[in-house]
């Protein structure tokens, strides 16, 4: 091989090298994204081929290049034209890459967590040792290779993954058992939390009514599989904490018999039971046989605290060696807790507490949402039974904070009220979130990218979601002109003024949009904000 041709082939495969290895830092993100889920990544990949770090027309031309070799074999020029396609293809992806990932900056970056790092490093590997047999072969072959590189760094990224998940395994095993170890060396009183929607808000409203009389640990944000309620314990947990709050998920292997026995509960919360995640479970009728199933299962605690007013909840009446205690928003006389007299407007909640004694007892908090009314009393049960007193409920109702990104109020820019409810919406969050939306005065502005995972009901209830939209809101922003079809579907079906209707691909295009839009006294609410991996 002359020198020249060495030269060619080594820049060549340089370029198409890089771009490869920017492809997996950019799909490893979406792989986190997905929770290291393969299914869900590869069905990432196929609805979003348009979404890879360059553009596909690229990939043609690797593939042309390619077919040249292929056409052509012992030829000069056939290869100087691979060569050239090549460079081509790892040059300008390298460009588009960049200016990809500055026009549209991410919401939640890729996190470099040792997993990751561990994952990235074979992916890159296995490309580099690609690349490195490729040279050892013929001129076709190194091309080929090089050519074909970055189109394959998806399948690379699926192989690492399959490829680590033994490790992956013994190591969660190790972090489980050490987890394990430092709760029972603690040994405080576990709170576990759970249901389709609910489990967060409930959990920040038990921790701060417990504050008041005990050391509370709770697992942070939306920490709710069994790697986050590991880290929190090894990371977090410590002698001087007496009540241990842990949000519990059903939505990844081994299920609730995996997360308690992680944590086993002393008492437990089931909040609801919905169509969130339904894609994850397949069908209604599997959520609910799973929700009953944990209030079932000894390890959920001799106590088990229910929303009373949640029509599956309802069916459970008695569970053998365990207290069943029932909280109803709705009034429910049958309950041990309900509320009366519940009022909700632009400054919050006001409602009676009525014990199954008679007992009342008068709160007040600015939390938004007659839903929260709900979250209140499944928290003031928990407090009742762990024996806080009503002075210090009622206390702690009136300083109650939302958490972020649920119904959270603040004050925008330029006199404009912020509402965020971006957080993972459900068919029935949209409709509470709409029906604290119309309590505002002035004129209301909603901006959503619709709901999701929902499966073959998914169009159904976001044409539902338009029509509920289309009562609360004045001016409806849609985010992602494909997905939110259903959702502007709903809303002209219920007589929305389609000049009230505008799209957006991104938020930083909500933003723009908003700038021009928006006047002094306007309330505008963010309901449902996806990841990255949503976006068109």
């Amino acid at each position: 091989m002359s020198s020249w041709m060495l030269v060619l082939l080594v820049l060549t495969s340089s370029t198409a090298l890089a771009l490869a290895l920017a492809r997996l830092v950019y799909l490893l993100h979406m792989l986190q994204l997905e929770e290291y889920d393969t299914r869900r990544f590869v069905q990432w990949i196929l609805l979003h081929i348009d979404r890879l770090a360059a553009n596909p027309m690229l990939d043609l031309l690797g593939f042309l290049g390619v077919a040249v070799l292929l056409l052509r074999p012992e030829s000069g020029p056939s290869i100087v034209i691979a060569c050239s396609l090549s460079m081509a293809v790892g040059l300008v992806g390298l460009a588009w890459e960049r200016r990809l990932r500055t026009r549209s900056p991410v919401k939640k970056g890729l996190v470099m967590t040792p997993r990751a790092r561990r994952l990235l490093a074979c992916a890159a590997t296995l490309t580099v040792a690609a690349c490195l047999a490729a040279f050892a072969g013929q001129e076709r072959l190194r091309l080929a290779v090089a050519l074909l590189m970055p189109a394959m760094a998806p399948l690379v990224l699926v192989v690492s993954r399959t490829i680590m998940e033994p490790l992956e395994a013994s190591i969660r095993d190790w972090y489980v058992r050490d987890a394990r170890q430092t709760l029972n060396r603690f040994s405080p009183t576990v709170v576990g939390i759970t249901g389709s929607y609910g489990k967060t808000s409930t959990k920040f409203f038990v921790a701060h009514l417990l504050e008041s009389r005990y050391r509370v640990l709770m697992t942070p944000e939306s920490y709710n599989t069994a790697m986050g309620i590991c880290r929190v314990i090894r990371g977090q947990l410590g002698p001087e904490h007496e009540v241990f709050i842990v949000e519990l998920a059903e939505n990844e292997k081994g299920g609730f018999e995996h997360l308690l026995s992680l944590a086993p509960c002393s008492l437990s919360i089931v909040t609801s039971v919905g169509l969130q995640h339904l894609e994850e479970f397949g069908s209604e009728a599997v959520i609910r046989r799973v929700m009953k199933g944990f209030v079932n299962m000894p390890a959920s605690g001799p106590i088990v605290i229910l929303n009373g007013d949640d029509p599956v909840l309802a069916e459970i009446e008695t569970v053998p060696g365990k207290r069943l205690l029932r909280a109803s928003a709705a009034g429910s006389l049958a309950c041990d807790l309900h509320a009366e007299g519940v009022v909700m407007g632009a400054e919050g909640l006001s409602f009676d507490i009525v014990t199954s004694h008679d007992e009342r007892f008068g709160c007040h908090t600015t939390l938004l949402g007659r839903h929260n009314v709900e979250n209140i009393l499944l928290a003031v049960t928990v407090a009742r039974e762990l024996g806080v007193s009503w002075s210090a409920i009622q206390d702690g109702i009136a300083t109650l904070q939302a958490p972020p990104h649920r119904l959270q109020a603040m004050a925008g820019s330029g006199g404009v009220r912020i509402i965020d409810d971006a957080f993972n919406s459900n068919p029935a969050g949209f409709a509470m979130a709409m029906e604290v939306l119309a309590a505002f005065p002035s004129r209301r502005v909603l901006v959503t990218p619709g709901l999701v995972s929902l499966g073959d009901v998914e169009d159904v209830e976001n044409v539902r979601a338009g029509k509920r939209a289309a009562k609360a809101a004045d001016v409806v922003i849609l985010v992602g002109p494909k997905k939110t079809r259903s959702v502007r579907e709903g809303l002209l079906s219920a007589g929305f003024p389609e000049a009230s209707i505008l799209s957006a691909r991104s938020l930083e295009e909500v933003t723009g949009l908003m700038q021009s839009l928006l006047a002094p006294g306007d309330t505008v609410m963010f309901e449902n904000d996806l990841p990255d991996t949503y976006n068109e």
